[in-house]
Parts: C-alpha cells; sequence; structure tokens
C-alpha cells in the first residue's frame, strides 16, 4: 500500500509510515448512540405496530358493521311444514326469505342451532345450512330436525297457532358471516322476533262433496264421505295423520268422520277427504234437526255443522299429546252447501199443457194439463221410501219467474217404486208478477211467432221419506225442469183466402167477409177480443185492415170468421184491386200487426211482430155484368144523328147493394171503334139481383169512315141483319163503372171491366124501325135472344 493511502477501513484513522511498514491509528469513538441509530429503531417500532394494530382495528370495525346489517335486515317464514312429528323432535321442511342483507355477496354459516321461542318459553332447536346472500337477498329453502325442549310450551303454542290470527316468534343462535367469499367474521348474534299469521280457527273451511254412497251396517245409518277443503292461512303447517272429528249439527250428534293421512299444508289449502258414518236418530227432537239439516242443504242454503275433534294420530297408531290438545281444543264451524245444483224433483214431463190468454183478466192467463208427470229421487245412494210429496209450481222464462199457478195439486198422486210421481193440473189462474210483464210478453210473442218455446218449470217441494237415518220431513226443496212446447208459428203461415164475400160498405170502406182456418199446432189458447191487423198490396201501399171480431184459438184447427175493411191510401190501387177482384184475378197481399192490433196487453208485442203473406182470389167464375138488354134504331137514324138508344140489363153479384154512378164503355167491332157510351145517370141494382138500366145511348162516330165501314163492311157482314131476326154480332164492351157498394153513401169506386158479348143486332131499311137485343151468354161465348 502506498504512503498515504488510507486503509479502507480505517478511513478515519490516523496513517504513519515507519521503515516501509504503515501503521494505522484510530481514533477513539464517542460511547453514545448515533442520531442515526435512533432514527432506525424508531422506524422498525412504528412498522411493527403497524402491521399488528390495523388488522386488529379493522377486525372490530367489520364485526360492528356484520353485526348491525345482521340486526337491520329482515327475516320472513313462508312456510314451516312440521312433517313426521314424534314426541320430542319433528322433521320440519323450510322455507323463508331474507332482506336488506347489505350490498356485499356474503355466506352465513349455521355453526350453533337455531333456537324457536314462544312467549319466553323455549319450543325448540335446529340446524340449518348454509345461507347465501345476493344484492342484500337470500331465500332459505333447507330441511332440518326440529328438537322440541318443552313439550308443555309446544303444546300451548300449538293451541293458539290453531285458533289465534297471529302469532310471534323469537329466533336466535349465533351465526359466521363470510364476506365477499374469503373475508371470515364470527360470533355474530342472531336474534329475530318474527310476526306470523295463525291458523285462526280455518274460518274459510270449503266442502266440496257431501256424498252419502250406502247404508250403514246393521241398520245404525248412512255412510257418508266429505271432501273438505282447509284454507290454512298460516306459514305453519302440520302431518297430522289420522284424524277423528265429530260432526253435530245444533244439539244433534250427527256422527263421526276420519281423514286418513291428513296434511295441513302452510299458507295454501289442503283437502282432507273424511269417510264416516251418520248415525240414525230415532228421537223426534233430532229428526226435526236432521229435516232442517237436508231441506236447507237440498234447497242449495249454506248449513252450518259443527265439527270437534276426537284424536288425532300422526302414525296411525297413537296420539300425539301436543297435536292432539291442539285439534281436540279446536271447533271447526263447516259449512255444508252443495256445489250443484240438487233436484229432488227432475225430468217434469206434461201433456196437452194448455196456455190461455184471457182479453177480460189481463196477465191472469190459465194454466190447465190432463196429465203431468216427474222423477221423484234424493241425490244420495241410500234406501230412501217416500210417505208424500207435495209440490208447488211456477212458470219461468229467460231465467226469471212469470208467475206461481195457484192450483190445488194433490199431496200424493200414484208414486210409484221407480221415483215416479204423476198427477193432473186442474184450469188454475196464474197471475203475473209485476216486474215479470215484459218478460211474460215475450215469452208470448215466442208462442205466437215462434216454432217452439223454452221455458222452466220450477217450484217447491215437500216429501216425507224414510231414509236409513230416520224419518226426515223436506221442506221446501226447489225444482226446476226445462221445457220446450210447440207453438203458434204464425208468421210461418201463408193463407190463401177465397170465397170472400163483399158483404156491405161505407163512406170509408169496404167489407169483404170470409172464414179462414187458423191451424195451432201448438197447446196454446188465445181467447183475445178483437183483433185488428193492416193489410198492404204487393207494393206495400195500405190497402185496409183485416178485423177479427172475437179472437178464440184452440188447439188444432179454428174456423175463424174475418172482416177485410177495404179503404186503400191510393184510390187508384184500390179501383185497380176491385177491378181485378171481380175479374177472378188471385191478388197477393201481406198482413202485418201492430202493438194496437189488440186491447189484451201481453198480447200486443207479439202481434207487433206478426208478417203474413196472403192472398185473395176474386170471384169464380168471373162474373159477368151485362146479362140481357135491348136496342132501337133505323138506318137513318144511324147515319143521321149516328146515335143508338138501348137497355141493358145488369146483375150485381156481390152481397150488398150496388149504386151506379155512371157508366162509360168503348165498343168495338173486331178492333174497329164501333161506338162509345158516356152516361151518369145513377140507378141502384139491390144484392144478388139484376135490374134494368136507365137508356143509353151508343155515340156512333160521325165522320164519312164510319159511314163507309157501315155500308161497305159491317152490314155486308151480316146482311140478315135487315131481317126480322137480326144476327148475332160480337162486340168487345171495355167499361169504366162508377159504383158506390153499399147503397147511395157507400163506399166510392171505379171500375174496369171488360166484356166480350155478342148482340143480336136488327136493322129495317126505308124509316121503318130497327129492333136488337143483347143476348145471355151461351156455350161457346154466344148469345141467345131474349
Amino acid at each position: 500500500m502506498e504512503a498515504g493511502t488510507a486503509h479502507p477501513q480505517f478511513s478515519s484513522a490516523l496513517q504513519l509510515e515507519k521503515g516501509g511498514i504503515v501503521v494505522f491509528y484510530r481514533e477513539p469513538q464517542p460511547l453514545l448512540p448515533s442520531k442515526c441509530f435512533w432514527c432506525t429503531i424508531c422506524c422498525s417500532v412504528f412498522l411493527f405496530l403497524l402491521v399488528i394494530m390495523i388488522p386488529i382495528g379493522y377486525f372490530i370495525l367489520m364485526s360492528r358493521i356484520v353485526q348491525s346489517v345482521v340486526d337491520g335486515s329482515q327475516m320472513s317464514l313462508v312456510q314451516f311444514n312440521i312433517m313426521e312429528p314424534v314426541d320430542t323432535m319433528t322433521r320440519v321442511t323450510l322455507l323463508g326469505n331474507v332482506d336488506h342483507a347489505g350490498i356485499f355477496p356474503a355466506t352465513i354459516v349455521f355453526p350453533d342451532p337455531i333456537m324457536v321461542t314462544f312467549k319466553g318459553r323455549a319450543l325448540g332447536r335446529m340446524r340449518l345450512n348454509d345461507v347465501g346472500i345476493f344484492s342484500g337477498k337470500a331465500i332459505i329453502n333447507d330441511v332440518a330436525e326440529f328438537l322440541i325442549v318443552d313439550t308443555d310450551a309446544f303444546s300451548r303454542f300449538a293451541q293458539e297457532m290453531l285458533t289465534t290470527g297471529s302469532f310471534v316468534w323469537t329466533l336466535s343462535s349465533t351465526i359466521h358471516v363470510k364476506v365477499l367469499g374469503f373475508i371470515p367474521v364470527n360470533g355474530i348474534r342472531l336474534k329475530k322476533n318474527l310476526t306470523l299469521l295463525g291458523m285462526n280457527g280455518f274460518k274459510n273451511i270449503k266442502i266440496e262433496k257431501l256424498d252419502l254412497h250406502a247404508d250403514a251396517p246393521n241398520n245404525q245409518g248412512a255412510m257418508v264421505k266429505l271432501v273438505m277443503f282447509m284454507n290454512n292461512p298460516s306459514p305453519i303447517g302440520v302431518s297430522l295423520g289420522s284424524v277423528v272429528l265429530d260432526l253435530f249439527y245444533e244439539d244433534t250428534h250427527l256422527g263421526q268422520v276420519t281423514a286418513k293421512d291428513a296434511v295441513l299444508v302452510g299458507a295454501s289449502k289442503s283437502p282432507l277427504i273424511l269417510e264416516g258414518t251418520l248415525y240414525r236418530q230415532t228421537e223426534q227432537k233430532h229428526l226435526d234437526n236432521l229435516s232442517v239439516f237436508f231441506s236447507n242443504y237440498l234447497s242449495g242454503k249454506v248449513v252450518m255443522a259443527v265439527a270437534k275433534g276426537v284424536s288425532v294420530k300422526p302414525d296411525s297408531i297413537r296420539p300425539m299429546p301436543w297435536v292432539s290438545d291442539g285439534i281436540m281444543a279446536l271447533t271447526l264451524n263447516v259449512p255444508l252447501r252443495s256445489s250443484m245444483s240438487l233436484q229432488l224433483i227432475h225430468g217434469i214431463a206434461i201433456d196437452n199443457f194448455a196456455i190461455t190468454l184471457n182479453s177480460t183478466t189481463p196477465y191472469v192467463p190459465t194454466i190447465q194439463s190432463t196429465k203431468m208427470s216427474a222423477g221423484f229421487k234424493l241425490p244420495f245412494n241410500i234406501s230412501i221410501s217416500a210417505r208424500n210429496v207435495s209440490n208447488s209450481i211456477a212458470l219461468a222464462y229467460a231465467d226469471k219467474v212469470l208467475g206461481n199457478i195457484n192450483s190445488g195439486i194433490p199431496s200424493l198422486a200414484n208414486l210409484n217404486t221407480s221415483g215416479l210421481i204423476s198427477f193432473s193440473l186442474p184450469t188454475s189462474s196464474m197471475m203475473i208478477n209485476d216486474g215479470a210483464h215484459e218478460d211474460f210478453d215475450t215469452f208470448v210473442e215466442g208462442l205466437i211467432t215462434k216454432a217452439e218455446q223454452k221455458f222452466s218449470v220450477i217450484g217447491l217441494s215437500n216429501a216425507t221419506v224414510e231414509t236409513s237415518m230416520g224419518v226426515v220431513a223436506l221442506t221446501g226443496i226447489p225444482f226446476d225442469s226445462p221445457m220446450t212446447i210447440k207453438c203458434f208459428n204464425f208468421n210461418a203461415m201463408s193463407y190463401r183466402v177465397s170465397n170472400i164475400v163483399i158483404s156491405g160498405g161505407t163512406s170509408d170502406h169496404i167489407i169483404f167477409d170470409n172464414m179462414i182456418a187458423l191451424s195451432n199446432p201448438s197447446s196454446l189458447c188465445v181467447n183475445g177480443g178483437r183483433v185488428s191487423l193492416n193489410v198492404y198490396d204487393a207494393l206495400n201501399v195500405y190497402f185496409g185492415d183485416l178485423v177479427i171480431s172475437d179472437l178464440n184459438i184452440v188447439p188444432g184447427s179454428n174456423p175463424t170468421a174475418i172482416q177485410f175493411l177495404f179503404h186503400p191510401a191510393n184510390t187508384m190501387l184500390g179501383d185497380r184491386f176491385m177491378s181485378q177482384y171481380l175479374a177472378g184475378a188471385t191478388l197477393p197481399l201481406r198482413v202485418l200487426g201492430t202493438a194496437s192490433s189488440t186491447s189484451l196487453p201481453e198480447l200486443q208485442k207479439a202481434l207487433s211482430l206478426v208478417t203474413l203473406s196472403s192472398s185473395v182470389t176474386g170471384m169464380l167464375p168471373p162474373s159477368k155484368l151485362i146479362t140481357s138488354g135491348e136496342a132501337i134504331s133505323t138506318l137513318n137514324t144511324v147515319l143521321d144523328s149516328h146515335q143508338t138508344t138501348f137497355k141493358v140489363v145488369i146483375q150485381n153479384h156481390l152481397a150488398t147493394e150496388l149504386y151506379f154512378t155512371g157508366i162509360s164503355c168503348k165498343v168495338t167491332w173486331k178492333g174497329s171503334h164501333f161506338s162509345i157510351i158516356d152516361n151518369h145517370s145513377q140507378f141502384p141494382i139491390p144484392a144478388i139481383e139484376s135490374a134494368s138500366s136507365p137508356s143509353l145511348t151508343l155515340h156512333h162516330p160521325r165522320d164519312i169512315e164510319f159511314s163507309l165501314f157501315l155500308t161497305n163492311q159491317f152490314i155486308p157482314t151480316y146482311p140478315a141483319i135487315v131481317l126480322d131476326g137480326g144476327v148475332m154480332v160480337p162486340f168487345d164492351l171495355d167499361f169504366q163503372i162508377g159504383v158506390r157498394i153499399g147503397r147511395a153513401n157507400g163506399y166510392a169506386a171505379t171500375i174496369h171491366y171488360v166484356q166480350k158479348q155478342d148482340i143480336r143486332v136488327k136493322m129495317i131499311i126505308l124509316g121503318l124501325d130497327v129492333s136488337g137485343a143483347v143476348g145471355k151468354p151461351v156455350p161457346g161465348g154466344r148469345a141467345r135472344v131474349l
């Protein structure tokens, strides 16, 4: 080492060099540590304390946070079903919810059992599996063994749970929580008060079925089966096993029933099938109660029976004290009501059922039947023997009672062993209820206008029957039997009216009389008084009224006198109708009813809907008005004044007087105009008689053409016209006849009438008289001289 160079380990030492030997000399050190030393020591201590205290503080703070979250969480119990209970232990299925359990995922671990207490007394404990929490919520769905630690306390709890609306359970334990799946927080206290619904005495029990399916052995009563739904509002459910109940009505012990494998599921409806015996009753007060019981049940009324617990055997062998004590302390109100319509009387059949409407007694029709029959049967499969049966009857339509039939129906008529009763219904009145008038109007409308009508025969039955439970008096049992009857079907009928007679007339109308046969396929009878219907032609023009002075309809054929009062709104169409009628034509008509067609209120709606197709056939054979006559003229007067004066005999074919007010006629020969008549003389012709007309004048054409026609064509065609006997000449007569039908003040009409007639013409030349005659028609359309 060179001189003057310090040794690295002795940098602060004094260096001496002697004879090639370097001698180092260290300066003496101070006795106390330096500042750097103490700084190092302080930093080390601080780091040690930081490493130890932060985790301790963290876990203390985390524990408090988790405890706060657990205390603030909410727990609810959806179902707690007690299964297979024994004296001190039972298996339970548990379903519940946890809410407001923090924002971090966590797992709850139950290292200790959960203790359940009720009113300060421990009921039992159970162990649960881990529960995972996500988004502050958790679902508890577990099966556990529940160890009963105090059977007396549990028995008291069971009684209160069965009878009260709510109760409070306290759940307590110590739990561990794993936050975020890896941060354990142990020793968290769990204590929750849960307010739970009680079973509240099963207030909403529903009986689905009551079936008496057989007689009990040894004449002890009837075998019964009940299907009962227990509505359990409480989350607590229990497996009851075999349950025995006594049934009571009023103070009568009805019988005993047993349910096997009974289970009450928490917060749901649970079916129980109860089977047993309804006892035979012998004391009259119990028979009276039994009669009321079955009368109300068969009537569809609620019968409130009472069920009292006798025993509960969860294993079907031995009773469980804490379960039995609860059930036996319970009194169940059992509302018995049939879920379906029970018909004591059914299948009613009515022969010759007649409904008669009376114009003198509106809304009080009469009802009658020669025979009514019906089946009689209780809706149970037990022995029954009826002693007597009586009924009250009413008619219903469209679910509304029309009225009661007031009749003395016998108490019993021909009740045979097959359960069929038959009786007659004498003529009886039925007063329509005040609120059912419109419904009865609709019912009658159907009877008149439809092919068939549906309605119901309803009423109440009373019967005394011998049953396997004793003699029971059934009263007020309703029945409802649908019926269908044939109706009048008036609108489907078409009437062709023939042999009609014009019997008279007034200034307002012509009277047509006729008899028609109204066919009534129904059992409806109508005594409707005066009925008036409107008549229209094919063009829907009003023609008049069809009047039935006294409508009286019975089943079958009904010859009915009608009057057609003819007074059309259009006089031209009316004149055409009369002209076609006299010519024997068939004329289509429509007959319509209105609300004012009858004064009988219940028939007004029906008649307002009547629409009939009809036709009227005119006079057959067609009438010929001109039957005979005579004319006087000369060739000179024909050619000079162009007139021929003659008289005719006119036949009145009507059953009323015809009063002629004027005759106009066009006379043609082989299509050539021959003359006209224009006469305004007025004269009557009595009914079904003939009479001569006043002198009529034939006005011949005045032109030269007619003179040439007469001398060159007409007379040469009939040269014998100048002979004494004259000759038959065929003329076409086209009349316009003004008449009043039914005397001088009768109905005014103008009849267009066409008649082809052979007229005997005689003409004398050189100023001598020419005579002619109009003859009666003979076969072939010729005429004979009078």
